[in-house]
């Protein structure tokens, strides 16, 4: 992303299942300086148009893998009384079950590389909307947040996705965590069966998580969000006949 004030424009990456899919390219994070800067304002304005179009603050998750950068750690451990953080585990959906490392990956592992994490782990922020609105100006842009607004209840979410992802995961180190979250990039959703997509993600109504995968802020939506990204003054570009 350019710390420029240019026109900002999203792509469209489709229709995704029953999901419209849109990315704000450019964002190499962690990002810093006048460029965050920018980024955090874009993001903003966008949190505020989906949370009053959703009617509700929604949910804030952070990314474990991603806490070292800018002392983000250090945030969270500042902030903790209010943001009330639960430790969970992130979960692929389009990928195989998670497990901690193999003999093989032990074996097999090239210095320098960076490995997967043993166990990809999320923080739920359980305060109060208002204890966490500082939230997204302390920890945004560096790769490791996601906002998530559903239709019902919260609760009935993670039961749904605790009773799918305990099915499958028989690995008892992730087990031992009381809930499961959905990471999504620019990809998953095409390449998670369509039976399941409606079984753990539902109840989503928008999602937008800071993808490192896809150097961009991606943002899933059940509605198509092209008024609200015009009513910001946004605009998306499209591929022909999508």
């Amino acid at each position: 992303m350019d710390s420029r004030r240019e026109p900002v424009q999203l792509k469209f990456l489709g229709r995704q299942r029953q999901f419209f899919s849109y990315l704000l390219e450019g964002c190499s994070y962690p990002l810093e300086g006048p460029t965050r800067e920018h980024y955090l304002d874009l993001f903003s304005l966008l949190d505020k148009s989906l949370a009053a179009r959703c009617e509700n603050a929604g949910e804030a998750m952070l990314l474990m893998s991603q806490l070292h950068h800018d002392n983000a750690s250090e945030n969270l451990s500042k902030y903790g009384r209010a943001w009330m953080p639960e430790i969970g585990v992130a979960v692929w959906p389009h990928q195989p079950p998670p497990a901690v490392w193999t003999k093989e990956e032990f074996e097999n592992f090239v210095p320098g590389e960076i490995p997967r994490p043993p166990v990809a782990l999320v923080f739920r922020l359980n305060g109060a909307p208002p204890d966490r609105s500082n939230v997204l100006p302390l920890m945004g842009g560096r790769g490791v947040l996601t906002h998530f607004w559903l239709r019902g209840s919260v609760q009935d979410f993670y039961q749904g996705t605790d009773r799918y992802f305990r099915s499958v995961i028989t690995d008892q180190v992730h087990l031992s965590f009381p809930f499961f979250f959905p990471l999504l990039d620019g990809g998953a959703l095409e390449a998670t069966p369509a039976e399941l997509v409606d079984r753990i993600l539902a109840p989503v109504k928008c999602y937008v998580r800071e993808s490192v995968e896809d150097k961009g802020l991606l943002i899933v939506s059940s509605d198509d969000l092209e008024e609200t990204f015009r009513g910001l003054g946004w605009s998306v570009e499209r591929a022909p006949n999508s």
